[in-house]
């Protein structure tokens, strides 16, 4: 299917140049939901978003010079200019959680430490896998909240139009980072050896910094014995929607030969939100339209029946 599905989303990418101005009232101490864990799961993956968006930038960037298809060429730029207003907005997220006393940029220098070991010791068609590693993990999470935005409808309205903004985005353009090495690198067994190589680093690397850095922002935060807390984050997590299962069994596609981005094609989703954007300029609209087709989406019953999705 890689071929046949390599540049379906091409015309999906458009930087919209959207300021979210966040401040201590839109990104409260314990943003998701009122609730300490989730908050912080979710504060170990965004506090490296904007240090993560300019090393998957300055990757593609390095690499279009050696790229052959035009297609790619573009979309790379595209790809660099929505990553560019991705870190812009992420670093006032990350700076009104620090103005809480939540110590975000103690979590955001773990992963710049790494990150620049990682871009001092690999070549550039290394780090191009490891973006794609990385993008293939945020295309995932953002595949799984797009389809559970009622999960954030006790988050400020302003915060989640941003973050649903973003998981848009990431949708759009999450081939980019994958095309971009297969074509610098120029495919074959070699490409797919380094494609395994860089998805098992990040995971080797990626796993246990955010979990450390979740650990930390708990203890930081003296939330270590909130076991009510900790139980609504393994429910969402592992058991209803399974967020973490869910980016975990999405994992397992990327090592096929044959894998592209694209073979989940969730266009329909994507466009739910963009008619609204495109049609009001506003992206809590286009937030509440999410909303509204989740609530509205049959489900099977019982007797496999379809049933209305309750509200």
């Amino acid at each position: 299917m890689a071929l046949a599905n390599r540049k379906i989303g091409y015309d999906e990418i458009v930087a919209r140049d959207i300021h979210f101005p966040m401040n201590q009232e839109n990104v409260a101490r314990h943003w998701f939901n009122g609730d300490p864990w989730m908050t912080h799961w979710m504060n170990a993956i965004l506090a490296a978003v904007p240090d993560g968006e300019r090393w998957v930038m300055n990757s593609a960037r390095r690499q279009l010079d050696k790229l052959q298809d035009p297609l790619v060429r573009k979309a790379a730029i595209e790809f660099i200019r929505q990553e560019r207003i991705h870190a812009r907005e992420h670093d006032e997220m990350n700076a009104a959680g620090v103005q809480h006393g939540v110590p975000i940029d103690k979590v955001e220098a773990v992963f710049k430490l790494i990150r620049k070991q990682l871009q001092h010791r690999l070549s550039d068609d290394m780090q191009s896998s490891i973006a794609a590693a990385f993008e293939h993990f945020t295309a995932i999470i953002s595949s799984v909240l797009l389809d559970h935005p009622e999960l954030f409808d006790d988050t400020h309205p302003e915060l989640r139009a941003m973050l649903y903004w973003h998981f848009v985005e990431e949708s759009e353009h999450k081939s980019v980072s994958y095309d971009v090495f297969v074509d610098a690198s120029g495919g074959g067994l070699r490409a797919y050896r380094l494609r395994v190589f860089g998805m098992l680093l990040a995971v080797a690397v990626g796993m246990p910094t955010m979990i450390g850095n979740q650990s930390f922002l708990i203890y930081k935060d003296r939330q270590l014995l909130n076991l009510s807390s900790a139980g609504n984050m393994l429910k969402t997590l592992f058991i209803k929607p399974a967020i973490l299962s869910k980016v975990l069994a999405g994992v397992i596609p990327y090592f096929s030969p044959t894998f592209h981005p694209w073979d989940d094609d969730n266009r329909a989703v994507l466009h739910v939100w963009k008619r609204v954007y495109e049609k009001t300029g506003d992206p809590t609209a286009a937030y509440e339209a999410l909303r509204r087709h989740r609530r509205a989406r049959p489900v099977v019953s019982a007797d496999a029946s379809p049933v209305a999705q309750p509200a």
